[in-house]
């Protein structure tokens, strides 16, 4: 498919009505924050699901699994630098039939189970931590009750939606707004990812023993929770080892795992068209590269600081028992869950630690609920501009320059997701689907890059990335087809082996609502192109441009 001149009447109208507010160190910091590097799902679901599996190597791999669809992603982002990204990327060069469907199942519909997880984590990972750690300083109970609160039901609906709303109403002021207060959440990561390594590194096992006996002896009533927990992954039946010998195979398929943070390096494509610069290479290569590379290293770091300091028998038991379940008394993991920063609190519970610990873990939680709306709105305005989603959805505020009516109905359907996830069922049973669908997402633009210089012909030898070559072939098709195995291998990895979430109790309910809800997307693409030829209009020749700025 050549791209060809602008025929009448393609878009939806003239121009975009976003503006380009995003510096490209601002968009390098959100995709650095958008990895989650303090939320680290790798160190409580690795360690279980593969024995002997070195978890900052496991880290490290992922980058490399992550480095060639970044780099395909660098060539596609300077071809076509406007909102929508990878719809914008699969349907000008794969076509709207799969574009449409690929990235409104596996993103914008998906990514609603992020918005419920985001705030999730705000509540048990920042609020609660926050109310236990000045509970057990101060001794009181009605904090520590606060905190068991905020991790309940109730406590996480509602505090996600006031998250959720509040962040909405931000985004919708002016997405300069939210790059003003993404410093802030860069530098709150900064200084909690400098108190957990300080906290790790100078504390020895048994420093840690002794300190979290103390929390969960005020917090549960367990004053031995160290060695109980290890006891009681370790009785079950049949055996459990905490100390199994390193295994390579066993860190190599960790990789996926960890590639679930590493994957989001490009995730600031969806707003390429408020990226300055957006068409410069190298300024591409050091927001997506950069940021990758940036989280790699971090994530292997603070990894092998938590295990030198809470011992290697209690990090694999503090998995298996959160993750896995294991618990031979059936009382599970407690109160006081197993990530970082909460043991970076245990160890020196003290207000100021608190207070820091946890507010850096609620601003991380926002910046989630902000990139879910702000990547999933922007693919929802460049489908509108194409025509393949009503008008409504790319109405943009004259005032704000902003999408208001996309984030509105993605704010609506995210309270459904939030409340869903807590009180429906095996809901939240789910929310690992999402790896999948938007693993399928960033293989099908690995492909579109691999085949951009002879499907879009025009567009790639009018980009700055035409140049690069190896041997004749263009290099965006080499990173093209290595990106598009890697993350094809690692996505297939997650549906047919045990132990990457997807093969769970329910594989077959999973698998369903993932096909259910791409056939609904298709649907939705079908519906949309009948409507517009009734009216006259060809949506195809839309795919053969980039949208309007």
């Amino acid at each position: 498919m050549e791209a060809t001149a602008a025929r009448p009447e393609v878009f939806s109208r003239k121009a975009s009505g976003l503006s380009r507010v995003m510096s490209p160190w601002s968009a390098f910091i959100y995709n650095f924050l958008t990895m989650g590097v303090i939320f680290p799902w790798t160190f409580v679901w690795a360690p279980e699901a593969f024995p002997g599996v070195s978890v900052w190597m496991a880290c490290l791999f992922a980058t490399l699994l992550e480095l060639p669809i970044a780099l395909a992603y660098v060539w596609m982002a300077t071809a076509m630098p406007r909102s929508g990204g990878d719809y914008v990327f699969q349907s000008r060069v794969l076509g709207g039939a799969i574009g449409f469907p690929v990235v409104m199942s596996g993103f914008v519909i998906w990514i609603l189970q992020w918005l419920a997880l985001a705030g999730w984590l705000f509540a048990t990972l920042g609020l609660a931590p926050l109310f236990l750690g000045l509970g057990v300083h101060y001794n009181s109970t009605g904090l520590i009750n606060a905190g068991i609160w905020a991790e309940g039901h109730q406590g996480v609906v509602i505090t996600s939606i006031i998250g959720a709303a509040a962040m909405a109403a931000l985004l919708v002021t002016g997405f300069k707004n939210y790059v003003r207060l993404q410093y802030f959440m860069f530098a709150a990561t900064g200084i909690l990812v400098l108190i957990m390594l300080i906290q790790f590194l100078r504390t020895s096992p048994a420093a840690f023993a002794t300190a979290i006996n103390h929390f969960n002896g005020v917090v549960d009533s367990n004053p031995h929770y160290y060695t109980w927990l290890q006891h009681d992954v370790s009785s079950v039946s049949g055996g459990y080892n905490l100390a199994p010998k390193f295994a390579l195979g066993a860190t190599l398929l960790a990789a996926p795992i960890a590639w679930t943070s590493t994957q989001w390096a490009t995730y600031s494509v969806e707003q390429g068209g408020e990226i300055k610069g957006a068409r410069v290479f190298k300024n591409q290569m050091f927001i997506i590269v950069g940021s990758l590379i940036a989280v790699g290293v971090v994530l292997a770091i603070i990894a092998a600081a938590e295990q030198h300091a809470v011992g290697t028998r209690f990090f694999n038991a503090a998995s298996a028992s959160y993750y896995g379940g294991v618990s031979a008394s059936g009382n599970g993991i407690g109160s006081v869950l197993p990530f970082p920063g909460m043991f970076a609190i245990i160890i020196s519970p003290n207000p100021i630690i608190t207070v820091l610990a946890a507010v850096s873990f609620m601003l991380a939680s926002l910046q989630i609920t902000c990139n879910c709306y702000i990547g999933c709105t922007r693919i929802m305005v460049g489908m509108s501009l194409d025509r393949t989603l009503p008008a409504w959805f790319s109405k943009v505020s004259p005032r704000f320059r902003t999408p208001v009516n996309a984030h509105l109905a993605y704010f609506l359907a995210g309270c459904v997701a939030i409340w869903g996830y807590s009180y429906v069922t095996k809901w939240y049973t789910i929310t690992l689907g999402v790896t999948f669908a938007c693993g399928y997402v960033f293989v099908m633009s690995a492909v579109a890059a691999a085949l951009m210089p002879y499907r879009a012909k025009a567009l790639y030898e009018a980009s700055p990335g035409a140049q690069y070559k190896l041997a004749g072939i263009p290099l965006v098709t080499i990173f093209g087809v290595i990106g598009a195995i890697a993350g094809a291998g690692a996505v297939v990895a997650f549906l047919v082996k045990k132990g990457y979430g997807l093969t769970g109790t329910s594989p077959v309910l999973t698998y369903a609502i993932v096909a259910g809800i791409f056939v609904f997307a298709l649907v939705i693409y079908w519906i949309g192109r009948i409507y517009q030829r009734g009216k006259g209009i060809d949506i195809s020749y839309a795919f053969l441009e980039v949208p309007p700025e």
